[in-house]
C-alpha cells in the first residue's frame, strides 16, 4: 500500500519561511527507514508563509497513523509557525482519459 503523510507548515513570517525552506535543503536522507520513498517540499500558491513536506511511503500505515519521521519533522518545522500533520491513502481516482484509478 503507498501512503503519504503531509507536514503543513503555516510560517509566522517570510523570513519564518525562508528559514524553514533552508532547513529542508539541510535534511538528508533518512538512514535505514523501511518503507520510505521519498520527501519533498512544496510552496504555497495562494499564501507566501505556506510550506508542506511530503513524504512518500510504501507498506503498511503505522497504527498511530503518523511516521516517527514525519512526527519529528512536525516537530522540527514547528518552530517556524503553526503546523498541520496529517497522514493519507488513496481511496480513488482517474486517470486523464477517464480510466478508473484505484490503489
Amino acid at each position: 500500500m503507498e501512503w503519504i503523510e503531509m507536514v503543513h507548515l503555516r510560517s509566522y513570517s517570510q523570513t519564518d519561511r525562508d528559514e524553514a525552506a533552508a532547513a529542508f535543503h539541510q535534511l538528508t536522507v533518512p538512514a535505514r527507514v523501511q518503507e520510505f520513498e521519498d520527501v519533498i517540499l512544496l510552496r504555497g500558491i495562494a499564501l507566501d508563509g505556506d510550506l508542506c513536506i511530503v513524504i512518500r511511503w510504501s507498506g503498511e500505515v503505522p497504527g498511530m497513523g503518523k511516521s516517527p519521521l514525519g512526527t519529528r519533522l512536525a516537530s522540527a518545522f514547528s518552530e517556524f509557525g503553526a503546523i498541520d500533520h496529517s497522514a493519507w491513502i488513496q481511496e480513488c481516482g482517474f486517470t486523464a482519459d477517464g480510466k478508473e484509478n484505484r490503489p
